[in-house]
Order: structure tokens, then C-alpha cells, then sequence
């Protein structure tokens, strides 16, 4: 394991300097402290783009200046100081694959490869919402755009509701369930919509995927940036894969969340407030049998 002692050494290095860029240079790797992280960077093929995250883990390529020469990076770093011993494993089990011939030319053609084996090695324990979920929330907000709304998307950003719309509140639940319309409330303030919007998907080669709905959005006005900022809180960022991960549309129902709508929120509850001790709840809905309204939106499917 020397490769796990030199990454040790160049961490406790960095502890003791002020520089907030240090590259440490050994024979087929670097050992890094940039932009607040630390871990470390194998050179890769300039037509490679890595950009994913993971609990406090990111693998990203960038081009760098190193020992005076601009190099394509692939860095694998963390920004959570208190687990820089642990985070040291890690990385040397990924140079462990890069020093080994097959495994460094598997990394250099796919480097996304080794980053999947690893989340599904250490279990994808951070919450990342499903791409279908967030193409969901993609179209509605290009639907309602469309329909000549007034919107904003602030799901993204911490709202308990998707979509503030100068019509109503807008929810937002899908399912890749090719039978069934059973869906998940988060909370007792998610269906203090005023509507509910409901897409079922299938996975499929050639489907829609949010880097669709990026350019799709884009084409009737939405800056990119805006876009990039809600995906980016999302844990989608720029270059991430699984913004290329497609799906084919099947359906999609609006329902209007009137008295009749089955539903939990606060006015559920004596003088509007949960029991003592209970600090929220989560739900089963079963839209089987409600009244809902067919929405077209036949150019994706």
C-alpha cells in the first residue's frame, strides 16, 4: 500500500501549508489541493468529460497548469476535511486500478466507469433525485411556459411546492411503473397545491433526457444558466451523465387538488398543527380513480 502512504503524507502535508494550490507530482499520478479539496488527478484524453458528485466526493476533469505544462486532469478529491484519513483509501484504490495496465486503459476510454462501480461499491447514500423526477419537472415548466404562464421554478431551491404559477401552486410526481399510480408525498405542506401534475416513463435509447430539455427549454427563451443553476442544486451539474439517461413519455394527467382530492397538510389537524412529537410525515397516494385531465404533449413522446 505505498501509494496509500505517500497520499497520507502529501494530506498532512497540506494541513501544515497556507497555499491553497499544492500539486504533489509522483511517477503516474498527482496528489492535489485545489479550490478547498484534496485527493488526486491522472492525466486523461482531452475529448473525456467527467463532472458527477457524491456525498463529499467529486471526480471532475479540468485542464490545469502542472510543472508548467496545460494537462487534461481527471480529479478525484473531497472537501470534507475531518475524513481526509478515510478519503486516502479511496483514492488508493482507484491508483490501485490506474497503475494496473488493463484497468488505467479502461479508465482512460471510460473514466465513468470506475466512478459507477464505486457509488454502487459504497452505497449512493446522499439523496439525488431520479432523472425521470427532474425530466419531469423539466417539461412541466416548458408546458406551462408554453400555455403563456407566468412561472417559476422553485423546487430546486428549497420550495416544498415545484412550481409558483400565476394560475396556482404546481406539484410535480412521475413513475417508471409501467402499471400502477401510486405516489410518495414528502411532506404535509406537498399537496398544498393547487395542481398536480402526473408523468408516467419508460426508459428507452432513443427518449428524451434533461440535456434534451436543456436545448428544449432554451429554444423558447429560458437562459441556460438558470437551468444550470436549478440542476446544479439537483446534483446534476454540467458534463454530469446521467443528464444524457433518456426516457420515453407515456402519459401525463393534471388534477386539480380541490376539497375532494384525498390528501395530508396541516389543516388536517386540530388548530393546523402535527401531533407532539411528530415532525412529519410522509404518505402513499394512490391516484387510481381520481378525476384527472389528459395533457398533451405529443411532440415528446
Amino acid at each position: 500500500m505505498e501509494s496509500l502512504q505517500k497520499i497520507r503524507n502529501g494530506f498532512a502535508y497540506f494541513r501544515t501549508s497556507a497555499k491553497s494550490s499544492i500539486t504533489l507530482k509522483e511517477q503516474y499520478y498527482w496528489i492535489v489541493k485545489i479550490d478547498g479539496m484534496q485527493g488526486v488527478a491522472i492525466e486523461i484524453p482531452l475529448d473525456k468529460q467527467v463532472n458527477e458528485q457524491f456525498s463529499n466526493i467529486s471526480y471532475y476533469t479540468r485542464e490545469y497548469v502542472v510543472g508548467g505544462e496545460e494537462r487534461h486532469l481527471l480529479m478525484l478529491v473531497s472537501d470534507h476535511p475531518n475524513l481526509y484519513e478515510d478519503f486516502a483509501i479511496i483514492c488508493a484504490g482507484f491508483l490501485e486500478k490506474v497503475l494496473n495496465a488493463e484497468s488505467y486503459q479502461i479508465i482512460q476510454e471510460n473514466p465513468i466507469s470506475w466512478w459507477y462501480s464505486m457509488k454502487e461499491l459504497m452505497g449512493n447514500a446522499n439523496f439525488e433525485k431520479e432523472a425521470y423526477s427532474v425530466l419531469a419537472e423539466m417539461l412541466s415548466y416548458y408546458y406551462l411556459l408554453k400555455q403563456q404562464k407566468d412561472v417559476s421554478w422553485v423546487g430546486p431551491f428549497g420550495g416544498s411546492i415545484d412550481f409558483n404559477c400565476n394560475d396556482g401552486l404546481y406539484e410535480v410526481k412521475s413513475t417508471v411503473a409501467r402499471y400502477g399510480s401510486q405516489i410518495t408525498i414528502n411532506s404535509q405542506y406537498q399537496l398544498n397545491a393547487d395542481y398536480l401534475l402526473f408523468y408516467r416513463f419508460e426508459p428507452a435509447a432513443n427518449g428524451i433526457s434533461i440535456q434534451y430539455m436543456v436545448t428544449k427549454l432554451g429554444e423558447i427563451g429560458v437562459e441556460e444558466s438558470e437551468i444550470d443553476r436549478a440542476l446544479g442544486k439537483l446534483k446534476y451539474p454540467i458534463g454530469s451523465e446521467v443528464r444524457m439517461k433518456s426516457y420515453r413519455m407515456l402519459e401525463v394527467k393534471k388534477y386539480e387538488i380541490d376539497e375532494s382530492f384525498p390528501k395530508i397538510t396541516p389543516e388536517s389537524f386540530i388548530n393546523g398543527q402535527l401531533p407532539n412529537h411528530i415532525s412529519g410525515i410522509v404518505y402513499k397516494l394512490d391516484l387510481e380513480g381520481l378525476n384527472a385531465e389528459v395533457i398533451d404533449l405529443d411532440e415528446f413522446k
